[in-house]
C-alpha cells in the first residue's frame, strides 16, 4: 500500500470507522465510532453545550475540525493558500438544529475535499501537512466520542 493509499484509508476510518461493522477495530477507533457518525449523535443543544466549564463545546470542536481538513485540503492544493481564522471556531454557537444540520454538512464536505487532495502528488511537506490533519481530526473524534459516551451514561 502507497502514503496516499495509507492516508485515504486512514482518513475514510477516522470519518467513518473502520470496515467490518460494530464488532471491528481500525487503528484509531471501533465500529461504527467515525467523526461523522459521532457528531450526528450530538442534538443541537447537547453540541452547544460545554463538557466541563470552561471547556469547547463539541459544536466549537466540530468547526474547528471543519475548519482544519478544509486548511489542508487547499494547503495540499496549493502551499500557499491562506490560513483561515480559526478564533472564529471557539466562539460559535448555533442558534438552531437546521444551523448544526448545515455545520455537519459542511463537515462532511471537507472531510471529501481533503480526501479527494491526497489523490494529488504528495511533497515531504504535503505528506507532514495530510498525516497531521488526520492525526488531529483521530484525536478529536476520540474526545468527541468521550464526551457523547458520557452524556449516555448520564441520568435523565
Amino acid at each position: 500500500m502507497s502514503t496516499p493509499e495509507l492516508l485515504r484509508e486512514m482518513l475514510r476510518e477516522v470519518l467513518y470507522g473502520p470496515d467490518g461493522g460494530p464488532l471491528a477495530v481500525g487503528l484509531f477507533s471501533v465500529g461504527e465510532a467515525g467523526l461523522l457518525r459521532t457528531v450526528h449523535a450530538f442534538t443541537q443543544p447537547q453540541a452547544s453545550a460545554p463538557a466541563a466549564p470552561g471547556r469547547p463545546t463539541p459544536a466549537q470542536i466540530t468547526v474547528h475540525l471543519r475548519q482544519s481538513l478544509e486548511l489542508a485540503a487547499a494547503q495540499l492544493a496549493d502551499p500557499y493558500a491562506l490560513i483561515p481564522d480559526e478564533a472564529d471556531a471557539w466562539t460559535v454557537r448555533f442558534a438552531s438544529p437546521q444551523a448544526w444540520r448545515m455545520e455537519l454538512l459542511a463537515l462532511a464536505r471537507a472531510g471529501q475535499h481533503f480526501y479527494e487532495a491526497l489523490y494529488l502528488p504528495l511533497s515531504p511537506d504535503g505528506l507532514r501537512i495530510a498525516f497531521g490533519a488526520v492525526t488531529h481530526a483521530a484525536y478529536h473524534t476520540g474526545a468527541l466520542r468521550f464526551h457523547l459516551v458520557n452524556l449516555k451514561a448520564a441520568p435523565s
